[in-house]
């Protein structure tokens, strides 16, 4: 597999870590597409995989399935959080309205 090619997935993963981190899912999102587009170049040829790159691609799986499972769960975290705020909001405004 070409370095090139490594190098881009290294690179887009640690962007998804980033992206986590920051909590931008948007850009998170787009970012595992290009991971997603650069897999499917990889495996277009995949008599060109070395045992190395076998064990990157493993390596890299396992690397990515942590970060996307950290991005679900600060998913569900802001939107609960969200929720709270709504219902607090809600909450003044009605109490707002009666005076």
């Amino acid at each position: 597999m070409s370095a090139k090619l490594l190098s881009q997935i290294s690179h887009n993963l640690s962007k998804v870590k980033e992206c986590a981190a920051n909590e931008d899912f948007d850009s998170a999102q787009s970012t595992i597409m290009s991971i997603d587009s650069t897999i499917r170049e990889v495996f277009a040829k995949p008599s060109e995989l070395s045992e190395e790159d076998k064990v990157f691609l493993a390596d890299f799986l396992q690397q990515l399935d942590k970060a996307m499972l950290e991005i679900n769960i600060k998913k569900a975290d802001t939107a609960k959080e969200l929720g709270v705020h709504m219902r607090t909001q809600k909450k003044i405004n009605i109490y707002k309205s009666i005076k």
